[in-house]
């Protein structure tokens, strides 16, 4: 085998995973096609040790470090991964392990000037991004046909603010829904939005919103279809594990291609516990063959 690992996708979770198999003094390929799904975001907070650095900075950081346990990187995306005999082919090389690390893409809301403004005025996550804008107005925009959804996260943001407004972009509310939002003091809009530019939201009709920030509801969906490509199973959109292991021996999956809502330091720290197993998995081949 050309390697021990493969590790695919190079953000937190595949560079943790790549760090802790290098320490191990494991042969590792990682694969990296730097379309981390935190790329557009001007700072990674809440991440203990991390004083707000740029999502660049980080992984760039991560390299650099992986790279003096001697694991190779390359900047590549892997687009299909088989069973060999013994192994796998990964990229062209051939591994014994493979660790997913290819993470999610978010869908955002069908509302012009969301995607132009995602990662700096318009954010997703609350505890990602709520603190800076802690105590100012606040707009959560909700993705229809999706109001559960949409007032679970307006009442998570009232947390951080006590003007919050919820704009539905059309979707009807419960008696139930509202009352619980009037509870936390936010305030509902169920107009169709027009457009949103930077933190102005311009209501159908004609009225305009302002906030300090916009924070939306995305769907998410796994980059990659490896998993599904090795025979792994995948309910909801995850890749489903145990303690980091799939159904398939010798295949792995971490962060969020397995656990959707973590944060950043949560997907590096389960890439590390899966990472630990990947080794115990390989030792145990090793002493076997020996045996």
């Amino acid at each position: 085998m050309d390697f021990d690992v493969a590790v695919v996708g190079g953000s937190v979770a595949g560079l943790q995973a790549a760090l802790t198999l290098g320490r191990a003094r494991r042969r590792v390929v990682l694969f990296d096609d730097g379309q981390a799904r935190n790329r557009a975001a001007e700072h990674v907070h809440n991440y203990l040790g991390v004083a707000d650095s740029a999502p660049g900075e980080l992984l760039a950081a991560g390299r650099e470090q992986v790279a003096a346990y001697g694991v190779e990187v390359g900047q590549s995306r892997v687009t299909d991964a088989r069973a060999v005999d013994g192994g796998f082919v990964v990229g062209g090389e051939r591994v014994r392990a493979v660790v997913l690390a290819t993470g999610l893409w978010d869908e955002l809301p069908e509302v012009p000037g969301i995607a132009d403004g995602w990662g700096r005025s318009v954010v997703a996550c609350p505890h990602c991004h709520g603190w800076e804008v802690r105590d100012q107005p606040l707009v959560q925009v909700g993705m229809r046909g999706f109001p559960d959804r949409s007032v679970a996260r307006a009442l998570l943001l009232s947390r951080w603010s006590d003007d919050v407004v919820l704009c539905t972009d059309g979707d009807e509310l419960t008696s139930e829904q509202l009352q619980r939002l009037a509870a936390a003091g936010v305030g509902v809009r169920c107009e169709r939005i027009a457009e949103v530019r930077g933190t102005e939201i311009a209501l159908v009709g004609g009225e305009q919103l302002s906030a300090r920030r916009v924070f939306v509801v995305v769907r998410q969906h796994q980059q990659s279809d490896l998993a599904e490509r090795l025979g792994c199973q995948v309910v909801d959109g995850a890749v489903v594990t145990v303690g980091g292991r799939t159904n398939v021996p010798m295949v792995y999956a971490v962060g969020t291609t397995t656990e959707p809502a973590l944060l950043a330091i949560g997907a590096a720290g389960h890439a590390s516990t899966a990472a630990v197993a990947v080794h115990n998995d390989l030792l145990e081949s090793d002493l076997r063959g020996r045996g």
